[in-house]
């Protein structure tokens, strides 16, 4: 390895070169900021299929792969 530390945010997760966790699971929330779309769309989104998304009881959470494939740069996946 190149001696480099690998950056994380508060929760330990490893985030890519744009800031943003490569792994785990988002909130709507965290969807919205990315995206810069209302919650309901992303709501929409989610109903619809086009956004992955895992429930936990009355909580939704979207695996950070879909939001990037979805809402972020190809070349910083």
């Amino acid at each position: 390895m190149n001696g480099v530390e690998p950056k994380r945010d508060k929760h330990g997760r490893l985030l890519g070169p744009d800031g943003y966790p490569v792994a785990g699971l988002a909130t709507v929330k965290d969807a919205v900021e990315v995206s810069s779309l209302s919650k309901s769309m992303v709501y929409h989104m989610i109903d619809t299929g086009e956004l992955e998304s895992k429930r936990y009881g009355r909580s939704v959470r979207i695996p950070w792969a879909s939001i990037r494939e979805e809402f972020l740069a190809p070349d910083c996946a």
